[in-house]
């Protein structure tokens, strides 16, 4: 059974004030948003949290796409915010981790994941989040879809 695709191009501002070209693949029956920084193979990919997948090559620091699944769940507000997630780190190779990371946190992917850490009352260790910014292309693909 084939799902019915929606493919795109978003603009977005950069920081540095020029504008990125994503793509993007939406399947409507599996919900799962795909953004592409770069069409080409990925050398890894790597579970990041139990929705979002980074697919990237590690040997030139370059991230290809994230694969969002359950996009709709994703971005859906939670009681006062947006919905976060726990960056599942434990699971990347140590030799891959400070690749992952960086990755992450710099642009193009820090443009469509934002990143940052919640520490329990007395716990001696913080514990990394992620949340997935609103996007635009899920918007756009949903009403090519209908």
């Amino acid at each position: 059974m084939k799902g019915r695709k929606a493919k795109g191009k978003e603009a977005k501002q950069c920081a540095n004030g020029m504008n990125d070209q994503h793509e993007y693949d939406y399947i409507k029956e599996a919900d799962i948003l795909e953004i592409f920084f770069e069409r080409g193979a990925a050398t890894c990919a790597v579970e990041i949290t139990d929705y979002i997948t980074l697919r990237f090559r590690p040997e030139e620091q370059k991230a290809i796409s994230l694969i969002l699944d359950n996009i709709s769940y994703l971005v859906e507000p939670a009681e006062i915010g947006p919905r976060s997630f726990r960056l599942k780190l434990e699971r990347i190779s140590p030799e891959l981790h400070q690749t992952v990371i960086e990755l992450i946190t710099s642009p193009p992917v820090n443009q469509f994941l934002k990143v940052s850490s919640y520490t329990r009352p007395r716990a001696r260790r913080s514990e990394p989040i992620t949340y997935v910014e609103r996007l635009p292309a899920l918007t756009l693909a949903q009403k090519e879809i209908a």
